[in-house]
């Protein structure tokens, strides 16, 4: 059997299959990828080019073969392609980053971007998850690495005056690529997750007035109450912070348990009836003994600080008398299911179920 003759492409000068060779001239032939190339530009170009295809008539001897003369210049083809491999890169490049025009902090490491103190001694770095939470709530980016007063934290987190107060430098075009907005999605995310509840685990989330009026503390005062409560610790279902919001949430709005179980996401009522139980045990260690009480003040404090001159010339008999005025009044309850409890709080007087504390003070508050 003769051997079939074997042609070479002369672009890529590799072997042509049989039934894939295709006629640029009477000596030269190409294979089937490059004409797909070739017509791949083409198309690309619109036929600017078509002058420069050339057919040939076809001969007995190529009866089976699809031929056309074409005189192509290697130049321009080669040019071409890499061209259109640039703009592909370059829009490849456009799709994975994004430019936003948006106010950002200063750049410096050196100063911080609350207050204009310079002193390094004292910053701390931000951390993505407080970039984040000062980009949604002011609308400023900052820079990564930016630095801010240790004196504008609390516990670890950036205090809402704090945050309110960030200063903006100027507009700048902000490139994120692909991973970048993926981790913002992520932080939002996180940060939506808390946005239908009370989220008192975060210092700066809730305002000063929705402090007032939930717990009846401004958050400076809360924070203060919160610091006093040292035998109580975080477990791994609730804070110390939630625990004693929800236990002066009870005192202040007198709301029932289930209610509060269902504004906190609790599991059920009973967990709200332990969370007080807790607080209060805790309020009686730490904070009772030591500002409420006829043992948390001096006898001599009392004489100067807290009486008044009327009550002393209306009341005493001397300079060094105290005057304490005691006062009780009436906190009406629901019928509890308990029976000790409900025999005790009830009165034969108003015929309902009340509790009345009896509370001592001083002329001038203490």
């Amino acid at each position: 059997m003769p051997c079939e003759e074997r042609y070479r492409c002369f672009w890529c000068e590799g072997q042509i299959n049989h039934g894939d060779r295709k006629r640029v001239n009477p000596d030269d032939s190409i294979c089937g990828a490059c004409r797909r190339r070739y017509d791949r530009w083409r198309k690309a170009v619109q036929d600017d080019f078509d002058h420069l295809d050339v057919p040939v008539n076809k001969t007995d001897s190529q009866e089976n073969e699809e031929s056309m003369l074409m005189e192509v210049d290697t130049d321009i083809v080669t040019e071409n392609e890499d061209i259109e491999s640039e703009k592909e890169e370059s829009q490849e490049k456009e799709m994975k980053s994004v430019t936003l025009s948006i106010w950002r902090t200063s750049k410096s490491h050196g100063s911080c971007i609350v207050c204009p103190v310079a002193d390094s001694t004292s910053m701390r770095v931000l951390s993505d998850e407080q970039r984040t939470m000062i980009f949604l709530n002011r609308s400023i980016w900052v820079p990564k690495g930016a630095r801010c007063c240790s004196n504008h934290f609390y516990k670890g987190y950036l205090s809402y005056e704090a945050r309110q107060s960030v200063k903006q430098s100027k507009v700048d075009d902000i490139i994120l690529n692909k991973h970048n907005v993926e981790k913002l999605i992520d932080n939002f995310r996180l940060a939506l997750k808390h946005a239908g509840s009370l989220d008192f685990d975060d210092p700066g989330a809730l305002e000063n007035e929705t402090y007032k009026t939930i717990t009846g503390l401004d958050r400076d005062h809360f924070n203060d109450l919160l610091d006093k409560l040292t035998t109580m610790r975080n477990s791994r279902l609730r804070s110390v912070r939630v625990t004693l919001a929800i236990f002066l949430a009870k005192i202040r709005l007198a709301l029932s348990n289930r209610v509060l179980a269902c504004s906190f996401r609790l599991v059920s009522k009973r967990s709200v009836s332990r969370i007080c139980h807790q607080v209060r045990v805790a309020l009686m260690q730490d904070f009772v003994l030591y500002h409420v009480g006829f043992r948390h003040v001096l006898r001599e404090t009392i004489l100067a600080q807290h009486q008044t001159r009327m009550a002393t010339e209306l009341l005493t008999n001397g300079r060094d008398q105290v005057v304490l005025i005691a006062d009780g009044t009436y906190f009406f309850c629901q019928k509890s299911s308990n029976n000790e409890f409900q025999r005790r709080t009830y009165s034969q007087h108003k015929h309902r179920h009340l509790v009345k504390p009896m509370i001592i003070i001083a002329s001038v508050s203490i």
